[in-house]
């Protein structure tokens, strides 16, 4: 609701002598001021998801947020001279000062954030898995009430990079005895049939067919992960983490999704007396990837 209104000010504010607006914000407290900006990328849209953090004159964090999906930001901070900081993933960060009275509104106005030159894509070429620094981790729920952890501890891929980078192709194949969740009696159910049913379906297979940009280093991975034998849709939410030199040229990113278990056929059950399920109806699975570029 505060951020509608602030979206109203240029239509129906009034205004004080000294620049302070009435009628379009709401109440600040009597020691206190408020403080607001936009945040747009490079091409002048709308940013949501910026990080803004202001502090104080004694470098003391005084308000920190992010901006909303129309790239506002609004907070209540005490008065006096501030830094304002803007962050967003794969952008340059922007810092400001600014002088916030007490029972009024400072609006920075509009924020231009550029891009960060490190958040480069990889090169076109085939970027191998480095199986020593890639992780696929999942949690699912158990009786509805604690989380179980786990990971699958052998896992293969590729990502084959093309100009434009939105054309690449994501490869991955993961064993599926290889799962790991501590506990030995639990990870041979998994393995049965009926769960993963590694007798006869030994891997489980991803590939993407899209690559979408949604702003700076955020991507989805759009593809078909196919399990046990039944293959499905799966959206992976990317933040892309860069390239850096070490032991070759290496970039990475991080990945998560959410599956349903009924997606994958994957439907064994047992209700406890309130009809409460041991394990829950979805996983939730993160994926750390670093790719080594094959020279």
């Amino acid at each position: 609701m505060i951020l509608s209104k602030l979206r109203q000010l240029g239509h129906n504010r009034t205004r004080k002598p000294g620049g302070a607006a009435t009628g379009a914000l709401p109440p600040t407290p009597l020691d206190g001021g408020t403080l607001s900006c936009q945040v747009h990328d490079e091409a002048e849209r709308p940013l949501p998801e910026a990080t803004v953090t202001v502090v104080n004159r004694l470098n003391q964090q005084v308000a920190v947020g992010s901006t909303d999906g129309y790239g506002f930001f609004l907070a209540t901070v005490p008065p006096g001279q501030h830094k304002v900081s803007v962050t967003a993933g794969g952008y340059q960060r922007l810092g400001t000062r600014v002088e916030v009275r007490t029972n009024r509104h400072t609006p920075i106005g509009a924020v231009q954030l550029r891009r960060d030159p490190e958040s480069t894509l990889p090169e076109p070429g085939v970027w191998t898995f480095d199986p020593d620094h890639t992780e696929i981790r999942f949690v699912a729920q158990h009786i509805g009430m604690s989380k179980i952890h786990g990971a699958f501890r052998e896992v293969e891929g590729r990502v084959l990079v093309r100009d434009p980078f939105e054309d690449s192709r994501v490869e991955v194949a993961i064993d599926a005895a290889s799962i790991d969740t501590g506990v030995r009696m639990r990870d041979e159910h998994l393995r049965s049939a009926d769960f993963l049913d590694v007798a006869n379906h030994p891997k489980l297979y991803f590939r993407s067919d899209r690559l979408t940009q949604v702003r700076g280093d955020r991507w989805q991975v759009t593809g078909n992960l196919s399990l046990r034998g039944t293959t499905s849709p799966v959206v992976l939410d990317t933040t892309y983490l860069g390239t850096r030199s070490w032991n070759g040229t290496r970039a990475a990113c991080h990945c998560t999704t959410e599956l349903r278990r009924e997606d994958f056929s994957v439907n064994w059950q047992q209700l406890l007396s309130k009809g409460i399920g041991v394990v829950g109806p979805t996983v939730r699975v993160e994926l750390d990837i670093q790719a080594v570029l094959e020279e």
